[in-house]
């Protein structure tokens, strides 16, 4: 089978994945938050505007940016489904429209590292669920591919794409609204220390291109602005409700993001704050001896003792970034009393981690990738617990048996 067969044949299997765990959860993977943006969307198809049901009335929806239930709309207009099921197909033609990018840019024996990430157990639980994390998701990426192709050559085209996707970022989530932070903090980095962005970013006019970021981030702020001013005027209210209000203590918070960060080294379980963890500690032990077989079949065929990864301005522009997004989740998180941070709000942190350790896979040798491809699939399998629930896990795993027995008797 050619590399390419095999690639598009991962993405069906994915897609079939996604399908199966659709239909056997009770509630077909949607959440309240799910509620606002498919309610949203039929009221688009319908004609009432971007709006959700609040107290006998359609209002304008503050709550979350348009992107995303707007995708949704068109999806479910032109295919002619039910914006459930158009939620889905979004998030899987997001993939697969991300994937042949990085194709396109990387050839496929890299970009199929890139696509494993979509069946690691925590992001299959994304792609399946109705929100808009895997579109941003797939979005950031694209965004810091253009960032790194606008370092390289700071053309007006190059500035123009970079500024819609960032703004694309925020119109899926407001937390996309981040990367004009990020746009900012570089442009600084870049005026004040030329020979450092040269050196590993890449940047061969450090000042035309400090002060074209500058230009970027200042347009995005005029349109977050802009947004939010649309906001106030038609719901009364900048955010869609009270967002900044009094949280946990510092040292508390610390707590909860050093558990977070813990949690996202965890592939096969995480630990949580409710409900057992028996699973966790199980999974953390399998994934302690599949690592340490791994790295002492590594030694074995003295591969340690190759040259170590190299480290490209890609690379470095997805770790930058994912070290970014934390901390702005932190700042935001001292302000505002919005959910822990669980897989769902630290994705956009591990997803860049793990797009810059795929890229930097794809640059080693065949027999080196070979070791890591075959553990690296038994730790992904294992991975699929996380699709287990954390509440009520053996009521949960009934209802689900009951539902696969109700459709095979069907069938």
């Amino acid at each position: 089978m050619s590399q390419a067969r095999a690639f598009c044949t991962g993405y069906y299997i994915l897609g079939i994945a996604m399908a199966i765990l659709v239909g056997l959860n009770p509630n077909h993977f949607t959440s309240i938050d799910s509620g606002y943006y498919l309610q949203s969307a039929t009221n688009l198809l319908a004609g009432h505007g971007y709006v959700v049901q609040e107290n006998g009335q359609l209002i304008w929806n503050g709550t979350f940016p348009i992107g995303y239930s707007a995708l949704i709309a068109s999806v479910s207009g032109l295919a002619g489904l039910p914006v459930l099921i158009a939620s889905k197909l979004v998030n899987y033609i997001a993939i697969g429209l991300s994937s042949y990018g990085w194709v396109r840019r990387l050839g496929v024996s890299r970009a199929s590292w890139l696509l494993a990430i979509w069946g690691i157990g925590s992001f299959l639980k994304i792609a399946v669920y109705s929100w808009s994390e895997t579109v941003f998701l797939v979005l950031l990426a694209e965004w810091i591919w253009c960032l790194h192709q606008f370092l390289l050559k700071p053309v007006t085209s190059r500035s123009f794409s970079l500024f819609l996707i960032g703004l694309s970022l925020f119109l899926t989530r407001y937390a996309g609204g981040y990367v004009v932070g990020l746009t900012s903090s570089l442009a600084l980095i870049v005026w004040l220390f030329p020979e450092v962005a040269q050196t590993h970013l890449g940047v061969i006019q450090p000042r035309s291109v400090a002060l074209k970021l500058v230009a970027i981030s200042t347009a995005g702020v005029v349109s977050m602005v802009a947004y939010f001013e649309i906001n106030q005027h038609l719901s009364g209210s900048f955010f869609g409700g009270d967002r900044f209000l009094p949280t946990e203590s510092t040292s508390e918070l610390l707590k909860i993001f050093g558990w977070a960060i813990l949690n996202e080294g965890l592939f096969i379980r995480d630990f949580s704050r409710v409900g057992s963890n028996q699973l966790a500690w199980i999974g953390l032990g399998v994934q302690l001896v599949l690592l340490s077989a791994m790295y002492r079949q590594f030694r074995r065929n003295k591969l340690s003792e190759t040259k170590p990864l190299a480290v490209t301005s890609l690379i470095r522009l997805f770790l930058f970034t994912a070290s970014i997004y934390v901390l702005v989740l932190f700042t935001l998180r001292v302000f505002s009393p919005f959910s822990d941070p669980t897989f769902r709000l630290m994705a956009p942190f591990t997803f860049c981690l793990l797009f810059a350790i795929s890229i930097g896979i794809g640059e080693l040798p065949q027999k080196q990738q070979r070791i890591l491809r075959v553990w690296g699939l038994l730790l992904w399998l294992c991975s699929w617990v996380q699709l287990l629930p954390e509440a009520n896990l053996l009521l949960k795993l009934g209802q689900i048996w009951t539902s696969l027995a109700i459709h095979l008797a069907l069938f």
